[in-house]
């Protein structure tokens, strides 16, 4: 199975410039510029017969950004939402506190403190690289933490699937399956109370 890890940077308003992914310590990339495309996302997802994970709202970002129904097309997990599950408690969860919990080493830690200072960078030529790098550590280093986390955790593939996020499709057959049974329930009560 290739899973495939995503980390997106992104304008506000969600214009999305930079897209980091990772499948392993040793195979990642960056789309961005001119391959910052939906042919190339494309590609990179029909090489995807895993799981999809991502940190937060990266993922409702993409589908927006790309016009893409990831969600209903393959398994994907927030691992925001799997780190509060296992791990509660915690001071908070963005990802810096995650990494320095777990001694995960960083070079790039100036845009922790200052998003904003992101965008401006991301313009400028002569420091366009320290960007690249950031996003390239917020995506390995994501990779790593869930590696680390669900083996200490013992996390499994049954809770996987608990946690998968739903496609648009998938939820409003969802919501229509409860309304249908809901209704008919209401419909059966009105009808007893009706009766008496």
């Amino acid at each position: 199975m290739k899973d495939l890890y995503l980390d997106a940077e992104w304008f506000i308003g969600g214009e999305i410039f930079l897209l980091g992914w990772c499948r392993s310590a040793t195979e990642f990339g960056q789309l961005y510029d001119d391959n910052l495309t939906h042919d190339e996302f494309d590609a990179l997802l029909k090489r995807t017969t895993g799981i999809i994970y991502f940190y937060g709202p990266d993922i409702g970002i993409i589908e927006k950004h790309f016009d893409i129904d990831i969600r209903g097309r393959y398994h994907c997990v927030n691992l925001l939402k799997v780190f509060k599950d296992y791990m509660p408690g915690c001071k908070n969860y963005k990802l810096a506190t995650m990494e320095k919990m777990f001694h995960i080493p960083r070079s790039r830690n100036e845009y922790k403190a200052n998003i904003f200072s992101i965008f401006q960078d991301w313009r400028k030529p002569q420091v366009k690289s320290l960007v690249l790098q950031y996003n390239m550590e917020d995506v390995l280093n994501l990779y790593k933490l869930k590696e680390m986390i669900f083996i200490l955790k013992d996390i499994t593939a049954n809770y996987l699937l608990q946690v998968r996020l739903n496609g648009p499709e998938e939820i409003t057959a969802v919501q229509k399956d409860i309304f249908q049974k809901h209704s008919s329930f209401v419909l059966e009560v009105m009808k007893k109370v009706m009766h008496r």
